[in-house]
């Protein structure tokens, strides 16, 4: 009875721990600030306020950046958020730290929460 009690409680916390929160704080593309959230559960996507079902598909190697790949939503769009923080000069004097999230072709920077 111990060995599967603990066993329920090591895959409760291994699915809590697959859980990781982004504050979203830049859009790329269009070059402004932004503000909402992305919270990335085993199965399941918040963006903002919206929730929706999430599959993860694997990850993606692109210009020497790897991305974990997901596809979410009734109409399956694709979200990728890359594994390591990056650095992004916007301009001379201004530099940007933190992980790029891409959500239906669109391009953001982030800050993991937890």
């Amino acid at each position: 009875m111990k060995k599967i009690l603990f066993l329920i409680i090591m895959v409760i916390c291994c699915a809590a721990a697959q859980a990781a929160t982004y504050r979203v704080t830049y859009d790329v593309i269009n070059q402004k600030k932004v503000s909402f959230t992305v919270t990335v559960n085993s199965d399941r996507l918040t963006i903002g306020q919206n929730v929706y079902s999430l599959r993860q598909l694997g990850t993606i190697t692109n210009s020497g950046l790897v991305f974990n790949s997901y596809m979410y939503g009734l109409n399956q769009n694709m979200l990728c958020v890359s594994t390591a923080s990056v650095t992004v000069d916007r301009d001379m004097f201004t530099r940007l730290k933190g992980y790029i999230i891409i959500i239906e072709n669109k391009a953001y920077l982030a800050e993991l929460i937890k």
